[in-house]
């Protein structure tokens, strides 16, 4: 790849191996690199918007090639310069969809559906994998090839797939339920990321007879270290770690051009595998910033990943299977974001149709002898975002007071129940109704009381529970 000053994480110099008590210098380098450029970042905006650059605010040659190299890619994106087409100018549709996609996130999340939310997570996800694999405007890496000039369709192909696994079980939450869907979404993502590592691994292979193909004469002139944070959570306290990565420094001719480059895929560690001076390399001829590098490490450890994925894909699928062939049939009833949002927010006849609806999937669910059972209502419960232990009670009907010809209430002799409405007339219904319902307290004249909170009915004509759940005995 193409090599480029302006990196603060970039370290040059004439050494082909470096001790590791020089490890330390060179993180306490980078440390004080990035505080050095907060300050200079500072300074550069203020002289921009004062329209005034005579202070001086640059106090190394590195931060100068920084701000300009930062400057050039916020403009003009990513050129390629190998001969190929210019990357275009960055495009503001990525961030639209991921502002989008934020908002829709946050109203999934708040309405109660984590498997909506998960579902815009993973599909914007994999939008913007293909978006990049398509525009092939910034160089991306992949584990395998590191950066070149197809790492990005590569990568985002790879991120593309993956996402769509993550969110394709998830419209199957209806039929399977939550814990199946989410079951199913782990097979699918430990499937996807096996899949995508066995044949990224297999594709690695003939890198060199496919890509580059070309044997070239060049001069090693330098050695090039970059340095890499990385950083991880454990027990509540932040660990902060830091690898580097080494590629030669070449300078070559190649069809009358001039280039300078380092490896697509650098040496893990400080330590450069070629000396200064003479050498031959490979390079991709339709990009010859492309120089190869082999890693048989990194292949092997590519390959063991994506062994281990399929094999988990393997277990969680049995578990999945099994889960699916033995757990009780649970109902078929709509809880989506709409459903949620009608419940929440709706009119009185649209929150009494949505209930409605949730009677009839119920209805279907049953089957043949509409017996409601602790796992239906269980379930229910969970869609319902019913929290707390639940009661059922066959509670008794003081009065149906009748609104119009369409829709009507059910009072009950306790006061404790809220009023109940329907849809359609009350002719035929008996004394009693089938409620389960949560607790909540509340004060009324200074004194405590309990209040109970329905959140599934159903008429005892049509449904019978036959669950172990009985009525709240409490005073």
């Amino acid at each position: 790849m193409r090599f480029e000053d302006g990196r603060i994480d970039q370290f040059v110099s004439s050494e082909k191996t470096l001790p590791q008590s020089e490890k330390e210098n060179l993180i306490w380098e980078f440390k004080n690199r990035g505080r050095g450029m907060a300050s200079v970042a500072f300074k550069y905006f203020k002289n921009e918007l004062k329209g005034d650059d005579s202070e001086e605010i640059f106090t190394e040659d590195e931060q100068r090639a920084f701000m300009a190299r930062s400057q050039d890619l916020a403009q003009n994106g990513y050129q390629d310069t190998t001969g190929g087409k210019e990357g275009k100018k960055p495009s503001i549709v990525p961030l639209i969809v991921v502002i989008a996609a934020f908002v829709v996130i946050i109203g999934a999340a708040m309405s109660g559906n984590a498997l909506a939310a998960f579902g815009a997570f993973f599909l914007v996800f994999s939008a913007l994998g293909f978006y990049s694999a398509f525009t092939k405007n910034s160089r991306g890496r992949t584990f395998y090839g590191g950066t070149n000039s197809g790492s990005s369709k590569t990568a985002g192909i790879a991120i593309g797939i993956i996402g769509l696994a993550g969110a394709i079980p998830l419209f199957f939450a209806k039929m399977l339920g939550s814990s199946g869907a989410f079951m199913l979404m782990a097979v699918c993502l430990f499937a996807a990321v096996g899949i995508t590592m066995i044949a990224g691994f297999f594709m690695s292979l003939d890198l060199k007879g496919r890509k580059y193909k070309e044997e070239i004469s060049a001069e090693c002139i330098g050695y090039s270290r970059i340095v890499r944070e990385e950083s991880s959570h454990s027990r509540g306290h932040q660990r902060e770690g830091f690898s580097f990565m080494t590629s030669p420094i070449f300078e070559y001719t190649y069809q009358g051009k001039e280039y300078r480059g380092i490896y697509d895929r650098m040496i893990d560690g400080l330590d450069a595998d070629v000396n200064r001076g003479p050498v031959s390399i490979r390079i991709d001829p339709d990009h010859p910033e492309d120089i190869y590098h082999s890693s048989k490490p990194v292949m092997v450890k590519g390959l063991c990943v994506g062994l281990i994925c399929l094999a988990l894909t393997a277990v969680l699928g049995f578990f999945f299977v099994t889960q699916q062939l033995t757990a009780p049939r649970a109902p078929e009833v709509n809880m989506g974001p709409k459903t949620i949002f009608t419940m929440l927010f709706g009119s009185d006849e649209q929150k009494e149709k949505a209930m409605e609806s949730l009677g009839d999937g119920l209805k279907k669910s049953v089957g043949v002898n509409n017996e409601i059972t602790d796992e239906v209502v269980q379930h229910i419960a969970e869609q319902y975002n019913a929290a707390g232990e639940w009661y059922y009670e066959l509670a008794k009907v003081e009065r149906y007071d009748v609104q119009d010809d369409k829709k009507f209430n059910i009072i009950f002799e306790d006061p404790a129940f809220p009023q109940i409405g329907k849809n359609g007339k009350p002719d035929g219904l008996g004394d009693t109704w089938i409620v389960f319902y949560t607790l909540y307290e509340y004060e009324s004249n200074g004194e405590k009381k309990i209040g109970k909170s329905p959140f599934f009915d159903a008429n005892p004509k049509e449904y019978t529970y036959t669950g172990t759940h009985k009525g709240y005995e409490g005073k």
